[in-house]
Formats: C-alpha cells, structure tokens, sequence
C-alpha cells in the first residue's frame, strides 16, 4: 500500500518564494499531498496561492505563530487525513522531484530511524553543500553545533548516515514518532526547535539519519533578511540556554562546561555584532540572556529589561580589557 505523504512548507511574507516551491512540489513523483500554512502574512496571500495552485491545501493562522507553531498547524492537519508520514519543508527551497520516493526508500531500508532528511545545497550555489549532519555540544568544541560531514553517494538501498539533528529546512517523521514524542516545542517559536525535536526522537530510542543524496536547494535565511539580525540573535540567544537546559542527558560535556561555552558564545556575538556596527543585534544578544535567565518562552515581547544595561556595561569592560 502506498504511504499517505503530507508536505508542510510554512510561508510568512514570503509569496515569490512559496510559489517556487509549490511549483517544484507540482512536479513529484511519486506525487504527495501538500498542505501550505501561512502564518498571518500581510497582505493575505491565500486568496491568491489556492486559485494558482489548486491540489494543495491551504491553511491560514491568524497570527505569526513561528516555525514551530506554523509546522504544528500543518502536522495536526496531515495526522488528521491520515498521514503515515509528514515532511516538514521550508518554503524558500525547490526539490528534487524523487525527493519523497528516496526518503520513503530511505525508511524502508532504516527501520530504526524516525526522522530523515537529505543533503541540502545552496539555490544559488547549486553544486555546493549548505548542510549535511550535525552533533550537538560535542566536548572541545568552540559551539553546540558541529558539522558531521555525510559523503554523498547514490546507493541501492539508500545511505543514510546517523546525526544528531536533521536540518529544520527539510525532514521527514514518521507519524508513529510524532504519535510519540509530540509535535514541535512551541516554546521555542524560531530558532533551535528543530534541533530540540531532533533529540527528543533520539531520547525515544530512535534514529536521526541523513540520506547521502542532495534533494533540496534552500535560499536560506529569508525571514531573517527581511525582518533583521536582531531577531536571529534574540532567539538563538534565548533558545539555546532553552536546549541546553533540556537535553543536558545527550551533551558531550557537562553542563557547567556547557552553560560556560554558552556564555563564551553569547559574548562573541555580542563584540561580532559591536564590531559590525550592529548595535540593536548585539542588544538583542542581551535581551536573549535575560530572558533566557527569566525563562521567557514564546515570541519576543517588547518590554523593559532592566539587566541589559548591566550586562552591556560588563561585556563593554570585557572588550576593553581585551582590546588592551
């Protein structure tokens, strides 16, 4: 019997770029239902998007729920027409046009794995790789996320090589995961919920995988040059104390190690970001601390942190003292 596919891209003021990804999502084969969830875009597209691609479903939140909201929109709508198998995708990427046959392959041939996702290129650098594998907060490591680097090959069955986290851009789960583990942590919102639903799976006792085979060509980083560094900032600050924090089990270090490292990090992008001449992207660094400190979830809130002018006072002492 033939699985019941769903494809999940989330479109948020992104409208040219959706509709090159619904177009290379007309070409599959074999074909998969598609649904498109948009999160509140002004002006509302949907109009537009169900009458120009009239086989894809087409949701509307209304509100900016996220990545993590945005994707839970479009998993409980699949899991309610039956889908043995959801792919989340973003929605400034093409694929390949076997893409959902070679991951369905992919988990025939890798029973044990929960979520796959394949090697993804740069769109404007077609032949070249943007992600392949990852392993979180390895020990020695400079940062939490160190490439594993997965050879690419074509393979009867498909390879697929362990990782601890697929890339958000483009991954598969199979419902009796989803079933299991739960959806994606809304707390996050954006930024690292991939990477903690990633090893959430991996806590379940199943596999993360990537298959050695290119399949997507993602933009990358769209939203974030449309709205601004200040938010990557804000929320990989935030979010990253956030999965530290819950998968202290799965860390190569400890967690005092960890936590030290965080901070390191934290005060590198803050100096990255001064030096830049980027001074609301290297307060939202700030922002991201305290409220990760306060354990503030959710999307940003604008408000008064009272400890951001203390922490800028102490990181601006560390850049004198470094600077000699």
């Amino acid at each position: 019997m033939t699985p019941n596919v769903w494809i999940v891209p989330v479109n948020y003021n992104g409208l040219d770029d959706t509709r090159k990804c619904l177009r290379s999502l007309a070409d599959l084969s074999p074909a998969a239902n598609v649904v498109l969830v948009d999160n509140a875009s002004e002006p509302d597209p949907t109009p537009a998007l169900r009458a120009e691609f009239r086989w894809a479903h087409v949701v509307r939140n209304g509100a900016n729920l996220g990545w993590s909201g945005g994707n839970n929109t479009g998993i409980r709508y699949a899991l309610e027409r039956g889908a043995d198998y959801v792919l989340l995708l973003n929605n400034d990427t093409t694929v390949a046009p076997d893409i959902v046959g070679r991951l369905l392959d992919a988990f025939r041939s890798h029973p044990s794995f929960g979520v796959i996702g394949p090697v993804i290129r740069y769109m404007d650098e077609p032949d070249v790789v943007m992600t392949d594998g990852v392993t979180f907060n390895p020990p020695g490591f400079p940062g939490f996320f160190q490439r594993k680097e997965v050879p690419e090959r074509a393979a009867e069955p498909p390879a697929v090589d362990d990782t601890d986290i697929v890339n958000g851009c483009c991954m598969m789960v199979r419902r009796d995961v989803l079933e299991r583990v739960g959806l994606i942590d809304d707390h996050f919102f954006l930024i690292h919920e991939e990477a903690d639903f990633c090893l959430r799976v991996k806590e379940a006792g199943y596999g993360c995988g990537v298959l050695a085979e290119a399949l997507v060509w993602h933009k990358g980083s769209t939203a974030f040059k449309r709205a601004g560094k200040k938010w990557q900032r804000y929320y990989d600050t935030r979010n990253l104390a956030r999965l530290i924090r819950k998968h202290r089990k799965l860390s190569g270090r400890g967690l005092l190690s960890a936590y030290s490292a965080y901070l390191r990090y934290a005060y590198h992008r803050y100096c990255h970001e001064r030096e830049d001449a980027q001074p609301a992207a290297a307060d939202a660094v700030l922002e991201g601390l305290i409220d990760a400190a306060t354990r503030r979830t959710g999307p940003y809130l604008t408000r008064k942190r009272w400890g951001v002018p203390v922490l800028r006072g102490v990181f601006e002492l560390g850049r004198r003292l470094k600077g000699g």
